[in-house]
């Protein structure tokens, strides 16, 4: 089973996305809001995301869901902030949708789900959504 982080410009979104998905959820698993800045501004802020992952970290890895360019670039940036007890190689951000994205994911999260299904799942929908 794999843990969520959320990150979005905005923090209200993040907990929005966060709160409808949740009623989608068969599963006890960290859904965890890694957005907006210190200064409640919108944005996002890579150490708010390492956090963030920290809190949602599991052994089968954390999926990432962004929303804009930037929210990408500080993920990828907390990834490399983190230290060596954990082990990045699985911890990936998922090239989706966030809204569609993460209700996806939710929904077929369990204990046999991997990041490299979860990829190929929503690779899956992408191509199906553009028939």
């Amino acid at each position: 089973m794999l843990g969520f982080v959320i990150v979005s410009h905005s923090k209200k979104l993040a907990h929005e996305v966060i709160e409808l998905c949740n009623e989608m959820k068969k599963y006890d698993f960290p859904v965890i809001n890694g957005s907006g800045t210190a200064g409640e501004y919108l944005g996002s802020d890579p150490l708010i995301i390492v956090e963030a992952i920290k809190k949602a970290y599991k052994k089968d890895g954390v999926a990432i869901f962004g929303d804009l360019g930037s929210s990408i670039l500080n993920s990828e940036l907390a990834i490399e902030f983190l230290d060596k007890s954990y082990d990045k190689s699985k911890i990936k951000i998922m090239d989706a949708p966030l809204v569609e994205g993460v209700i996806i994911s939710m929904a077929i999260n369990d204990e046999k789900l991997t990041l490299d299904g979860l990829t190929a799942e929503l690779h899956g929908f992408k191509t199906m959504s553009k028939v």
